[in-house]
This record gives structure tokens, sequence and C-alpha cells, in this order.
């Protein structure tokens, strides 16, 4: 006689949903460390950001900037990275859909929700991450910059602080939206084309540029900014409607 075992169930069969999410979530956790193509984009968005911002500060150490906000120039670099990380959200989602990986992944995971959750939860601890990095080394690396003039700026100080922490969120609430775009619209092209679009609108002089995200949300990278919080708070709105329609649309399209 054989005996077999098999995972804990509840009271009608079923797996718990909880183990069974964990479950879909680690396996999204490995797709996307094992992703070149967005681990690349996000290094050469932390570095770039990074070179920028230091270059920025090196640049301006004896203008009114220094003295009046001199994180700000730390991280000037921000207003580049922000392509990077918003690059890799969109080929999280849109590389499944171009290579037909994604009917795959709905064969594993049917449900669809809960496959889109895994994989944005996998992909944001990962830009939080290198969000944070990238924020605090260009703070570092500007304030060494800044010392070598005179100019002190400390992490201590809470506006300072809120720009640190406001840039890793800027980057890492980016990534999201431009996932959950990628998630509505399934075509890298489309998606990076919208995303761009956001992006270069404000440089056109558009009389909305205050309500677009990726502008908006710059302001909580910089410490002086009166528009911090709610610069932020339009970023993060943005998100969650372009959030709301793919896990509308999800449920109801054909993969």
């Amino acid at each position: 006689m054989t005996t077999t075992t098999s995972r804990p169930t509840n009271a009608l069969g079923l797996r718990p949903r909880s183990q069974a999410f964990r479950d879909v979530l680690a396996s999204e956790w490995i797709k996307i460390r094992t992703h070149r193509a967005v681990l690349i984009t996000l290094l050469l968005g932390v570095v770039a950001t990074v070179l920028v911002g230091a270059q920025q500060t090196a640049s301006n150490t004896h203008s009114p900037d220094a003295l009046s906000d001199p994180t700000y120039l730390t991280q000037f670099g921000m207003k580049l990275g922000v392509i990077a990380f918003t690059v890799a959200g969109a080929l999280v989602i849109t590389s499944e859909y171009a290579s037909g990986m994604i009917r795959t992944s709905l064969i594993a995971a049917p449900a669809r929700t809960r496959l889109l959750t895994a994989k944005a939860g996998a992909f944001t601890s990962l830009t939080l991450v290198a969000g944070l990095v990238t924020s605090t080394v260009s703070f570092a690396l500007g304030r060494v910059i800044l010392t070598s003039a005179g100019i002190h700026p400390a992490l201590t100080e809470r506006s300072t602080l809120q720009a640190v922490l406001g840039g890793a969120l800027y980057l890492a609430t980016a990534g999201l939206l431009a996932f959950c775009i990628g998630a509505l619209l399934r075509s890298p092209i489309a998606t990076m084309a919208t995303v761009f679009l956001l992006y270069v609108l404000p440089m056109l002089g558009s009389s909305v540029a205050g309500y677009l995200p990726l502008t908006a949300g710059m302001h909580a990278t910089i410490a002086t900014s009166p528009m911090a919080m709610t610069g932020y708070l339009t970023l993060a709105a943005w998100t969650a409607a372009a959030a709301a329609a793919s896990y509308t649309f999800i449920r109801l399209r054909a993969a």
C-alpha cells in the first residue's frame, strides 16, 4: 500500500488563498530576477541618475540652488533615471505578451488578478530597493561634492530625508505606472509611446503639465517644494487609475 502527501487544504478541499498567492509571487520573483533586459535597464537607470546628479552638483556648487536647496542638485538625475524605471516597468509585462509566455503563466496561475498582483508586487519590490539605492547614493556622492565647497546638507534634516525617500518612491511608482499601462495596452511600442508622451508633454509647455504624473511626482524629490505631497499623490492617483483599468481588462480579455 502506498501513501501520498498533499498540501494543506481548507474545509472545501481547496488550497488556502494566501498560500497560492505566495507560490505565484515566488514564481514571479524568480522570473524578474532572470529578466536580463529589465535588470540591465534598471542598472543603467541607477548609474545614470547618480552620475547626472553628481555632474549637476559639481557644476552648481556656487549657484543659489546650492545654498537654498542643495538636495535638489543631488537628486537632479531623477529626471533621467525615471525613463529607465518606466521602460523596465513596461518590459516586465509587455515582454510576456509579445513572446506569448503570458499563456504559460496563466496556465500555471489561472487566477488572472492574482497573477497580475504578483507580477506588480515582485517588480515594485525590486524598484523600491533600486530607487532607494539610487536616491541615497546620489545624495551621498553629492554631499561629498558640496562639503568640499563648504555646504553641509544632512540626511537627518526632515526635508532632506523626505527628498531622498521621495526619490525612491517616485522611481518605484513611476515604474509601476508604466507596468499598469503595459498590462492595459499589452504592446511594448504602444506602452513606451504612451509613457514617453507623458514625459515630454510638459517640455512642450502644456498647460496641464502640473497634472501629469511624471512631472508632478518629481516634486517629491525636491526638499523645498510645497508641492511634494500633492505631486506624489498625483502620480499615485494616475497609477491607481491605470491599475484599476488593467485589472478590469485582464479579466475581460483573452490572453
